[in-house]
């Protein structure tokens, strides 16, 4: 079994990335998206280890992943922001939360067109498959 990563760090990101852009059903889904997307846990301080950053970006276009950034600025943002504790982007990462169901109830806040995020809600369960695919460690 390949060696776990990290979620989050670099090589994490870097991975989900490059998988994504790899996706024959992701290239589907996400044919026409155009905007970053950064990815935010709320809750840093209340992990046992503190993560590098707290939140990342990917640059998304027509089903691809074209590059990713760990976010350090906390003034920084992108047109798209999705923001979850950790304990609940585990769970979406995991499968046991989807994604859109996550928005719709207010485990997955986000700030941006939440009618043409939820127009690509295929896209997001691409993605979360796509997140399984990695051999993911967690903070404890």
């Amino acid at each position: 079994m390949a060696d776990e990563i990290l979620f989050p760090s670099q090589a994490w990101v870097d991975e989900y990335c490059k998988k994504l852009s790899e996706s024959p059903d992701y290239n589907k889904a996400g044919k026409g998206w155009k905007d970053p997307i950064m990815f935010t846990i709320s809750d840093p301080d209340s992990l046992s280890e503190r993560p590098e950053f707290n939140s990342f970006t990917l640059y998304l276009k027509d089903g691809r992943c074209e590059k990713c950034e760990m976010v350090r600025d906390e003034n920084s943002s992108a047109p798209f922001v999705l923001t979850a504790t950790y304990a609940n982007w585990k769970k979406i990462i995991d499968g046991k939360i989807n994604p859109t169901q996550a928005m719709l109830t207010g485990q997955l806040k986000v700030k941006g067109n939440m009618a043409l995020i939820l127009r690509y809600a295929s896209a997001a369960i691409a993605m979360v498959k796509v997140a399984q695919m990695i051999p993911t460690r967690y903070i404890s």
